[in-house]
């Protein structure tokens, strides 16, 4: 029976799917993928008109540098839709009424 040799250092098992990736591209990466997320939630509370737009392009940003930002995207375009056809209600309705056309 062979004695295990105790002078050699341990070695961490390695994982196939753990990538660890500490370029540059991965860092802006990562960082425009929490800025469309960021934004996409201000937008869902508050100027949705001007943060959507920043989320769905941050999250392009993201995603050409091989990053998954779907959540940045979709909220991104939840904020422009609401805020485009909230808009549009408010010019439908409000506008005709403050210059006389319901009487």
């Amino acid at each position: 029976m062979s004695q295990p040799n105790h002078n050699q250092p341990y070695q961490y098992p390695n994982y196939p799917n753990v990538q660890q990736n500490n370029s540059l591209e991965h860092f802006q990466g990562s960082k425009f993928k929490e800025k469309s997320i960021i934004f996409g939630v201000i937008g869902f509370f508050f100027l949705g008109i001007v943060f959507g737009p920043l989320a769905i392009a941050n999250a392009r940003k993201a995603e050409a540098l091989h990053h998954s930002a779907t959540l940045g995207k979709v909220l991104g375009w939840i904020d422009t839709i609401a805020s485009v056809l909230g808009l549009l209600a408010f010019l439908l309705i409000f506008l005709p009424a403050a210059f006389g056309g319901g009487h």
